[in-house]
């Protein structure tokens, strides 16, 4: 009889490590040595929280949110910096090592890092509220012609940036200021309306996009359930990433597609109605209403020479929906205004929608 053969079974903390080519698990490349994170260990050493025994993953997590690592707490803060400012300490978010770009201000990154992990215990909240209030953040994002030579790109931070917001938040914010936003925290993925065809794209044939009802079609950005193959067009037009890699900086572009979005998607459509009925109920007249509209889109009050460009808009709409009623009450059928003629309801969502395109409701001046 032929002797039996031995099998030798791994143990999970014998196996190697290696890089996939391409990502490719069956093609390993070069091997992972134990000795990867020396470089780390020699400022800030793993070590067992156990006499004589060998560092754990438990010991690896501690040693990775460790108030005196080196990296975790730099990392997160030039993460929330680049939120903020749209562009990092370490422009290179994806790459904090000796390949990508060095800290514009290193001294800076320093003092916020030891005071995040030390002084803070690691708050989000805190460290966010200590940037806002600084003299840098409440800056104007004016451009200044003395640095287009010592500083084009702003990199020295002598202004603010012009940023504007995700993807995600574009219509988060139209549909906040209607008073239509699902504020309901949790639960299972939405589906909110989509353009007809988009879903057909999907490689996948058999599936099919069936809108949430209720007000569920209306909450946050976040909970918006994302096809790899067919994305929702407006995060694609706002330059949100797919899904299909690992991003952490997004780029920004500024495409007339992003206006006509914003115009013609049918969510925007349904903010500037249920906005225009939000106006409606404020007592006043014209520019009274118009000044709250504003106050409500760009947080700030309207010049008179803004009023006086709504109020010719209000009033040109006004004479043409009252010659085209049909085309008044096809603006007004989801959120018309209680006791008003479709015809007036439909200049003030003609009107309101013109402010929620304003670039300043999803752009920071």
């Amino acid at each position: 009889t032929k002797p039996l053969m031995k099998v030798r079974i791994i143990a999970p903390a014998e196996r190697t490590t290696t890089v996939l080519h391409r990502g490719d698990f069956l093609q390993p490349a070069d091997e992972v040595v134990a000795s990867a994170l020396d470089v780390v260990q020699k400022q800030h050493p793993l070590t067992s929280r156990e006499t004589g025994k060998e560092a754990d993953r438990l010991d690896l997590a501690n040693w990775l949110v460790d108030a005196d690592h080196p990296l975790t707490p730099r990392v997160t803060v030039n993460q929330i910096w680049a939120h903020l400012f749209g562009r990092g300490i370490v422009p290179t978010l994806n790459d904090f090592g000796v390949r990508g770009e060095s800290p514009t201000h290193p001294a800076l990154l320093d003092w916020l890092a030891w005071q995040f992990s030390h002084e803070m215990h690691w708050s989000r909240k805190q460290l966010i509220k200590t940037i806002v209030m600084s003299a840098t953040w409440r800056q104007s994002s004016v451009h200044r012609r003395e640095l287009k030579q010592s500083d084009p790109n702003n990199r020295l931070l002598s202004r603010q940036n012009r940023v504007r917001v995700e993807a995600e938040i574009v219509r988060d914010m139209n549909l906040a200021v209607a008073g239509l936003l699902d504020q309901t925290v949790g639960g299972p993925s939405v589906f909110p309306p989509l353009p007809p065809g988009v879903a057909e794209l999907s490689y996948a044939s058999n599936f099919k996009w069936k809108t949430s009802p209720g007000n569920a079609a209306y909450r946050r950005g976040m909970y918006t359930f994302f096809k790899r193959t067919a994305p929702h067009p407006t995060l694609i037009s706002f330059d949100c990433p797919d899904s299909n890699t690992t991003r952490l900086q997004r780029e920004v572009s500024n495409t007339p597609l992003q206006a006509l979005v914003t115009l013609n998607n049918e969510v925007y459509t349904e903010s500037a109605q249920a906005l225009a009925g939000r106006v409606l109920q404020i007592e006043g007249d014209d520019r009274e209403r118009l000044t709250y509209g504003v106050r409500l889109c760009i947080t700030r009050v309207p010049t008179d020479v803004e009023v006086d460009q709504f109020l010719s808009l209000l009033q040109d709409s006004r004479e043409y929906y009252r010659g085209n009623v049909e085309d008044a009450k096809k603006l007004t059928d989801r959120h018309a205004a209680n006791n008003v003629e479709p015809a007036e309801t439909a200049a003030w969502v003609a009107t309101v929608r013109m402010i929620l395109n304003l670039d300043e409701f999803i752009v920071r001046d």
